[in-house]
């Protein structure tokens, strides 16, 4: 049978080694605390920020909804076949962009114009023309 010795050696360690670990978990302690002292501040300034998204809020909504509607006025103006042809010129770049295996954002984005269009076309106010009749002596 043969037999195996197995040494090892112990190196001391200097007490000096550790001041160098210890000087940088004091350092790192300091500025946890450092930057704990500033999470008030911090919550604090976030608190006012979202305080004026919000009062700001309600009026760019107002300024969207504005300009949408503008957009959906002046698309309802334009004649039936130029919208036609643009949603049809949206629904060609969606589906080239699907079959070049673009994302699916950027393809729907591809086709969004069409849909645009479409409703413009759709949501126009209807116009009744009545036929004149002639008159019967």
């Amino acid at each position: 049978m043969t037999t195996i010795e197995v040494t090892t050696e112990t190196q001391d360690i200097e007490p000096e080694s550790f001041e160098g670990a210890r000087a940088a978990i004091d350092q790192a302690r300091i500025g946890v605390s450092n930057a704990i002292g500033h999470v008030p501040d911090i919550a604090g300034l976030a608190r006012d920020r979202a305080e004026q998204v919000a009062d700001r809020l309600p009026g760019a909504f107002g300024r969207v909804q504005s300009g949408a509607e503008k957009a959906v006025t002046r698309l309802q103006t334009m004649p039936d076949s130029a919208l036609r042809l643009l949603a049809a010129a949206s629904i060609g770049l969606g589906a080239g962009l699907r079959l070049a295996g673009a994302p699916r954002l950027v393809t729907l984005a591809g086709f969004a114009p069409a849909s645009i269009f479409g409703f413009a076309i759709m949501s126009r106010p209807r116009r009744i023309h009545l036929a004149l009749h002639p008159t019967q002596p």
